[in-house]
């Protein structure tokens, strides 16, 4: 009898182990797949937010390339009108000379005439920083953070462009310089009596003088030229004009002050100078 009640109670004892035993093997499956999916939130948020951070970082730093590039052009653009616009002053005093009658340029005050001869051709020198068009132009990480080939295309092109107008404008100042020294060395020869009237007799430099106003107006024609192509690039990588103006401004501030630069024209060499010519200035009094 103690035999059977031995087996019932051993029996009875499994029956009451066995869920004891089926909590504990789920409660250990249910801690590892919280722990197991734990990891997984922790490493998906990690790598997850590194490539969220990545991919925003890479975004900034597009737009920021792509600023720098447009500011460059547009300023180049700018101070393309700059030199059209003072060339336009030269087009003025270009235009008193010329209206001038030779048969009477040797009655005209000679202060006058060497005033505007002297000045009329101090043009403006077209300067264009490059930095930015050299580092895109060889960077060929910075094109595949652009990844916009269209872009990219049309930025080359406009810095093309830009060169090509750089190289007219200083052949332009090259034959004024020219045509000064060319002028200096043969005013013995030139008809006139003074100083003023010798200059104002030569075919060539009055020629230079009728192209100044059409010179000045294909330039202001390039700046629009310029802008018009760069207003493309704005469109391409969604960049407004209040945008440009202030990064053009912040750019601007940042830059270390030291005072304004000497006007060019107070610099450049008159095409003639009577104190400059020992020589002759006795006779060409």
């Amino acid at each position: 009898m103690e035999d059977i009640n031995s087996a019932q109670d051993a029996i009875l004892n499994n029956v009451t182990e066995t869920p004891t035993k089926n909590n504990g093997r789920n409660d250990f499956w249910k801690s590892l797949l919280r722990t197991v999916l734990g990891i997984s939130i922790s490493i998906t948020l990690t790598f997850g937010t590194n490539a969220l951070l990545i991919h925003l970082r890479a975004v900034k730093d597009r737009k920021i390339t792509a600023m720098m590039v447009v500011g460059n052009i547009e300023t180049f653009a700018n101070h393309l009108d700059q030199c059209a616009n003072h060339m336009g002053w030269n087009d003025t005093l270009a235009a008193y000379l010329l209206a001038i009658p030779i048969d009477s340029l040797d009655f005209v005050d000679q202060n006058q005439l060497l005033f505007g001869i002297n000045n009329v051709t101090a043009y403006y020198t077209l300067n264009h920083d490059k930095s930015a068009q050299n580092i895109f132009s060889n960077s060929i990480d910075i094109w595949k953070n652009i990844g916009n080939f269209e872009f990219i295309e049309n930025t080359g092109q406009c810095f093309s462009d830009i060169d090509n107008i750089k190289e007219i404008y200083d052949n332009f100042l090259s034959s004024t310089d020219r045509i000064r020294s060319r002028l200096i060395q043969n005013l013995e020869s030139s008809p006139g009596k003074t100083l003023g009237s010798k200059a104002l007799h030569d075919k060539e430099y009055r020629n230079h003088l009728a192209q100044i106003h059409s010179q000045a107006e294909y330039y202001h024609y390039l700046a629009s030229y310029i802008r018009w192509k760069n207003a493309k690039n704005k469109q391409l990588m969604d960049i407004t004009e209040e945008e440009l103006k202030h990064f053009i401004e912040e750019r601007d501030k940042k830059q270390i002050g030291i005072g304004n630069a000497p006007e060019q024209e107070s610099f450049r060499t008159p095409v003639i100078n009577f104190d400059s010519l020992p020589a002759i200035q006795d006779w060409l009094k």
